[in-house]
């Protein structure tokens, strides 16, 4: 957590410090994530909000700071290997990038912090489990003059040599504010 609040932090100085104009945005929208590899052995396709900061450096490139809240449930053989009866792994992660602007198609590199929360249910019984990995992502996408965000990510966290991978898909909205 330490290290979160670091970045956080000298992520938050760079960003009020840095002087060149830009584009400013907030962006809000919605997340589908498609499991691969071992993780698509075990969950099924997730979804879920997103917000996204975007701080304009020069004409064409932009910081952003991305977070969202995915919801994947765990598939039915893994919940009765487990004897519950509801199973569900919840992901929050906290990314740092750069987007780098190309005529209405962008491409970003991430990378920074997911925490995951896996919550079981047995009866009217739950209980949570929480821990988090170093995660990156690298995207791109389209925006539209008037706003709209279309993109698609590969996102990997890993942790103690074993990793989840998913592609993201998302639909979401930009809002611009003048300097």
């Amino acid at each position: 957590m330490k290290k979160l609040s670091l970045a956080v932090i000298l992520f938050c100085i760079s960003f009020a410090g840095y002087s060149q104009k830009g584009n400013n945005q907030i962006g809000v929208g919605a997340d589908i994530g498609i499991p691969l590899d071992d993780f698509a052995t075990l969950a099924n396709v997730g979804f879920g909000p997103y917000l996204k900061g975007f701080y304009g450096v020069g004409k064409a490139g932009q910081l952003t700071f991305t977070t969202s809240y995915s919801i994947f449930k765990i598939k039915e053989e893994w919940q009765e290997a487990a004897t519950v009866d509801k199973l569900n792994l919840r992901i929050i992660p906290f990314l740092l990038g750069y987007r780098q602007n190309l005529k209405g198609i962008y491409l970003e590199p991430q990378a920074g912090y997911s925490i995951f929360s896996a919550k079981a249910t047995v009866g009217s019984v739950s209980a949570t489990n929480s821990d988090g990995a170093f995660t990156w992502a690298f995207g791109m996408g389209a925006t539209v003059k008037n706003g709209f965000d279309f993109g698609v990510r590969y996102i990997s966290a890993s942790k103690d040599g074993s990793s989840n991978a998913w592609v993201g898909i998302n639909i979401g909205y930009n809002f611009s504010f003048k300097k």
